[in-house]
């Protein structure tokens, strides 16, 4: 595999990496709509496949290729899917902290 190749599959790993996390830092996750969590679950996929094919050089291996895609497909449709399921962040509620004139002291 020539050097070229793999510097424009960096640069575009480069690219959709720098695209990804301008993305996720403008917007909370459980405030994106379901198209952009479409179009970010894609990203991912897409930037998996290529360090796949092009760095774990499994495009000699197509079989494998494809196996190791459609895993990260499942794991990628999982957590989207929940995303949008959940459409509020899950907060542990705690109690409220008692006033020191009503807690009770054990030195007391």
């Amino acid at each position: 595999m020539s050097d070229r190749r793999l510097v424009l599959t960096w640069t575009l790993l480069m690219g959709l990496t720098f695209v990804t996390g301008l993305a996720s830092a403008m917007l909370d996750a459980h405030r994106l709509g379901a198209l952009w969590l479409a179009v970010l679950a894609l990203v991912t996929i897409v930037k998996g496949r290529l360090i796949l094919a092009r760095y774990l050089r499994l495009e000699q291996a197509p079989g494998f290729l494809g196996g190791f895609t459609a895993s990260i497909v499942v794991v990628m449709m999982v957590v989207t899917l929940s995303v949008m399921a959940i459409r509020e962040p899950l907060l542990i509620k705690r109690p409220a902290a008692a006033s020191p004139a009503t807690a009770h002291s054990p030195l007391r």
